[in-house]
């Protein structure tokens, strides 16, 4: 009776390993992540990195001068974003001379480009060493296009008339950064 019982115990273990051994092949699982890493770029228009202002008669001295430039950054961003602008000096200067010209006298304005119709915040800067706010936006997007105007007006008024040298062409030159940061 005991032989039995031993025998019996045998089987039953011996299929309970067996049915469990197949069960644990029939299936496995894995963890899939998809992970989203933050990017922002800034770029300018590649025919357009220099920015004239020019006063070429009376009306330009008296009124000042602006230039838009169509489609001059492009933004991606894959969240909201803010575009920030600022001089790198305090004045405009002209190589070999001490004249110059203050920073503050160009107004920065942006607006939306070609297919560009997000939402955003634009606003005006007038141009200094610190970093001001162009444009916000609360949601982010690829290859966005902003037009900028560089205003000079600031300039009219007969402000600049005493600034050129004889015969020729006076250039004042400043260099400006545009940086974006997440909002």
């Amino acid at each position: 009776m005991k032989s039995i019982i031993i025998i019996i115990s045998l089987i039953l273990t011996a299929l309970v390993y067996v049915e469990n051994t197949y069960a644990q092949s029939n299936s496995a699982n894995v963890t899939v992540n998809i992970i989203l890493h933050p990017i922002q770029t800034i770029t300018i228009n590649s025919s357009q990195k220099d920015v004239n202002l020019e006063y070429h008669n009376i009306e330009d001295y008296e009124k000042g001068v602006l230039t838009t430039l169509d489609d001059h950054l492009s933004v991606t961003s894959t969240g909201s974003f803010q575009v920030n602008v600022a001089s790198n000096q305090d004045s405009f200067t002209q190589s070999g001379s001490d004249k110059s010209i203050p920073v503050s006298d160009v107004l920065i304005i942006a607006a939306n480009g070609s297919d560009n119709n997000l939402p955003q915040i634009f606003d005006n800067v007038l141009l200094s060493t610190n970093p001001e706010s162009l444009i916000r936006s609360g949601t982010g997007g690829m290859n966005l296009k902003y037009n900028v105007t560089y205003d000079n007006t600031a300039g009219g008024a007969d402000k600049y008339v005493n600034m050129t040298s004889g015969d020729t062409e006076s250039v004042f030159t400043s260099e400006i950064t545009y940086t974006i940061t997440s909002k």
